[in-house]
């Protein structure tokens, strides 16, 4: 393989940039002589990027944000669709952001159909819409996916081939060492009750949940002696959090570093969250865990459309109920309290979902490469 390939990465919001970002210093590890071009934020100009233009240009999200802009962002699908046929990489490796990215392998393809594509995080097909799979096979020749089980869907829908390379999110774990001394720094005492509360991270989450996860740490108060909870805070809705659960019983106890957050989870008895990215944090970490969720009148329409049994990608990865969920409708103090409570006091229901969850961080990786390490081999092979 020659020193001097060149590969172009785009990248359309924050998470993108940091995968890009860890993607570009693996692809320098393996071949010190690449050539990286592209579109990414801040962490993927500190790898060395020079961006075609500002990330932030395409960084939007729901219709009411993409909409007003839709003139400018189809110029901008153009103007990346027209420096990968001009720069002619070897490879086109595009990060997430289907509503931008699926339009730009599009307009590539169609000009360049010999220049292989990459979907890199595989769109939650599993979930709904199954035929988009087949539909990209016109315009990607590649999938690098998180989930282990996302090929096989694929495969099953005639999508185009699809590779675990594993999730991140275990070796963004495995970087952190947990405080030591949780309990003493935070004047726990060994009769209380420790319980993780993560009431979401954005806006919609925070408003809807803390008044039903409120009303279940209160109906708990009433039965379980000297609980405590612990909540994890991401900085943008600290103030929210602290505001909407300044009142909760047992004098709830605030977390902020991320280092100090899974020290918390190593001295939890359980957790009680929102659905997403926590959830998988917490399974990594081992905690018996129930999952609430309300999204509302939307909510509702996704979950009748849903094509699988469950909506916590713990569970789905695992193909077992490893972490009791409480969606839409069942996402209610009365409901959630009984299965809580059982988790926390029961020392046979706890070792049940604890030996569940030990399967999870096995699951999540192959072992011997970090993802971008797999994901910088796979593209390198794939521009040979």
């Amino acid at each position: 393989m020659s020193a001097d390939k060149h590969i172009m990465i785009v990248a359309g919001e924050s998470s993108g940039d940091a995968l890009g970002a860890d993607l570009m210093l693996a692809l320098r590890a393996q071949q010190s002589g690449v050539m990286i071009t592209g579109i990414g934020g801040p962490k993927m100009s500190e790898a060395g990027l020079a961006s075609i233009f500002e990330m932030s240009e395409i960084a939007v999200m729901g219709l009411r944000e993409i909409l007003p802009r839709l003139p400018k962002l189809f110029k901008l699908v153009d103007q990346a669709v027209a420096h990968a046929l001009a720069s002619e990489p070897d490879v086109l490796v595009l990060i997430d952001s289907p509503e931008f990215n699926h339009r730009v392998a599009k307009g590539v393809k169609a000009k360049r159909p010999d220049l292989p594509i990459i979907c890199y995080v595989a769109p939650h097909v599993w979930a709904w819409r199954r035929g988009r799979a087949k539909k990209m096979k016109g315009y990607f020749d590649a999938v690098m996916a998180f989930l282990p089980f996302e090929p096989d869907v694929f495969a099953a829908n005639d999508g185009p081939p699809c590779h675990f390379v594993g999730h991140p999110i275990r070796d963004r774990l495995d970087a952190l060492e947990p405080l030591p001394d949780f309990a003493k720094r935070h004047r726990l005492k060994e009769k209380d009750v420790p319980l993780v509360i993560m009431p979401g991270s954005r806006l919609s989450e925070v408003k809807s949940l803390s008044p039903v996860f409120g009303d279940v740490l209160r109906r708990l108060d009433g039965r379980i002696e000297n609980l405590r909870p612990i909540i994890p805070l991401v900085p943008h809705m600290a103030d929210l959090v602290r505001e909407k659960t300044a009142y909760w019983p047992g004098k709830p106890i605030y977390v902020e570093d991320e280092a100090e957050k899974l020290a918390a989870f190593a001295c939890a008895r359980a957790a009680l969250a929102s659905s997403g990215t926590a959830t998988m944090e917490l399974a990594l970490m081992g905690l018996p865990t129930v999952v609430a969720y309300d999204m509302g009148l939307m909510g509702d329409m996704l979950m009748r459309t849903m094509q699988v049994p469950s909506a916590v990608l713990v569970n789905l990865i695992l193909d077992a109920p490893a972490m009791p969920e409480f969606l839409q409708w069942r996402c209610t103090p009365q409901d959630i309290t009984p299965k809580l409570q059982a988790m926390l006091e029961d020392d046979r229901v706890h070792a049940h979902y604890a030996e569940m969850l030990a399967k999870f961080a096995p699951a999540m990786r192959h072992e011997g490469q970090k993802p971008a390490e797999r994901a910088a081999a796979f593209t390198l092979d794939l521009a040979s």
